[in-house]
């Protein structure tokens, strides 16, 4: 097992190289979308449909609206990639596993976020895996943990809901445990998760998925967020990001029209 405080380090690293190539990343999206090119072609593909036309939709406004939610699925894309890589990266770190272990297909289906096999555990770290479970979860394990992770959870996808349903019975054919993590606390949808609990998930949401993932794996996401230095750089990106959207030609243009 690495030192904690490399192991602390070298995650701190991986997390901050993630945020800021996803910080770029939402900067050449709004730059890309809200170009005056890109907003007219919007308008235009607006107005030349039949149904977006008819109901009256071929507008800048609407245009604009639909450039905006772009960039927000965008944002959201992006905030899923951190969350699923970033304790798949300190999985494998803190228990010196394989990315074929730590991520595998299970049942030679379904890839899934994070598994803690015991058997590929040293002792120690079985002890301590079986320890965080059983404190979190109130669960003891048989083979393993399986784990899946979000930054949100609002499934508007009945296919998806299958996915994580199937996933859930190979996990339990396995003997796995299953674990479900969402760190956003503003959409989780009660029905979903109450259909996916039924299927053998165990949902922790919000601070107590953050206390769990801190636990098992020393992944402390609102402790490297809380960080002064990060907090500045992030609030300078979306600062600039923010200003691409709200200084384009497309927004000022259409407000300027509307008010």
């Amino acid at each position: 097992m690495p030192s904690n405080e490399k192991l602390l380090q070298a995650i701190g690293d991986r997390f901050l190289a993630e945020l800021r190539h996803h910080l770029a990343g939402w900067q050449r999206k709004a730059a890309e979308d809200f170009s005056d090119e890109s907003f007219q072609e919007e308008q235009r593909l607006l107005r030349s449909d039949p149904v977006y036309s008819a109901f009256g939709f071929g507008t800048p406004q609407y245009a604009l609206i639909r450039l905006m939610g772009r960039v927000s699925i965008s944002i959201g894309r992006r905030l899923g990639e951190i969350y699923d890589k970033i304790p798949r990266f300190a999985a494998q770190e803190r228990f010196h596993l394989a990315s074929e272990i730590v991520a595998p297909r299970i049942g030679g289906e379904l890839e899934l976020d994070v598994c803690l096999p015991l058997a590929d555990l040293i002792a120690a770290d079985r002890k301590h895996v079986i320890q965080a479970t059983n404190t979190h979860l109130g669960a003891e394990l048989k083979t393993g943990l399986g784990i899946e992770i979000r930054y949100n959870f609002n499934p508007n996808d009945s296919a998806r809901l299958r996915k994580d349903v199937h996933t859930a019975q190979l996990l339990r054919g396995l003997g796995y445990t299953g674990v479900y993590l969402i760190f956003a606390t503003i959409s989780p949808r009660e029905e979903a998760i109450a259909r996916l609990k039924r299927a053998g998930w165990r949902f922790l949401v919000g601070d107590q998925a953050s206390a769990f993932i801190t636990d098992l794996i020393g992944l402390d996401v609102g402790k490297i967020l809380a960080v002064p230095e990060v907090q500045k750089e992030i609030t300078k990106e979306v600062k600039a990001l923010m200003g691409v959207i709200y200084k384009s030609k497309a927004a000022q243009k259409t407000f300027a029209e509307t008010s």
